[in-house]
């Protein structure tokens, strides 16, 4: 049986879902920390001079390295059983799914960038009270079941529940998935039901280091 390295920075980012998944599977698994001041060095060594990067260690001990964490979170939901089946076309379908929710993502990552706390809280505000609600309500449609693809959870299940963990902590009392929840009811169902496991579990005790948190007087993450 395989094991597994998670090489990334001391930070939930752009690591969370595939340690989620690693960690809900009971796959045999480790983080292997970069240090920022060992970057620069370390930049040149990888694929496409970037992290997060997967190593695969096989059960005779030969390993191999993955990068991007699309295709890490896809090869891992794959590997480890959380896609849907019975073939190509319902995995499709998941996949459709996570990058609906992984474009989401992109655009709550983008008033980060802004100069001014003033821009940032705008910004995150527009996109809590117009820009998200209606997206979530398309997502809400497509549910299944008690999951997004029936009576198990998948890869899409977690992503949903990785995006909730950033909107409780960037969110607070606007969180749209909690204010718009009696129109969300699917998604508050798989949401819930992933945190009473153990992917709840993971999220309290092995989702974040303490390192680099959301600093809500500056509206945006830091140190």
């Amino acid at each position: 049986m395989a094991s597994y390295e998670v090489h990334y920075f001391e930070a939930p980012a752009r690591a969370v879902l595939m340690r989620m998944l690693l960690d809900v599977s009971g796959a045999s698994y480790k983080n292997v920390f970069v240090k920022r001041e060992d970057w620069p060095a370390l930049k040149p060594t990888m694929a496409f001079g970037v992290v997060p990067k997967l190593v695969v260690i096989e059960a005779d001990g030969s390993r191999k390295e993955l990068f991007e964490s699309p295709a890490i979170e896809e090869y891992l939901a794959e590997a480890l059983g959380f896609m849907p089946g019975p073939g190509p076309f319902e995995r499709a379908e998941a996949l459709s799914v996570v990058s609906s929710l992984r474009e989401i993502e992109d655009k709550i990552r983008a008033p980060f960038f802004l100069p001014t706390v003033e821009e940032r809280k705008a910004a995150y505000e527009k996109l809590a009270a117009e820009t998200l609600p209606p997206l979530f309500k398309y997502h809400e449609r497509f549910v299944r079941g008690d999951f997004y693809f029936g009576d198990k959870p998948t890869i899409a299940d977690f992503k949903l529940y990785q995006l909730a963990l950033i909107f409780a902590e960037l969110y607070g009392d606007i969180n749209p998935l909690k204010v718009h929840a009696s129109d969300l009811k699917a998604l508050s169902r798989i949401i819930d039901s992933l945190a009473a496991g153990k992917a709840g579990d993971y999220a309290k005790h092995r989702h974040a280091f303490g390192k680099f948190k959301w600093l809500p007087a500056e509206w945006k993450w830091g140190m």
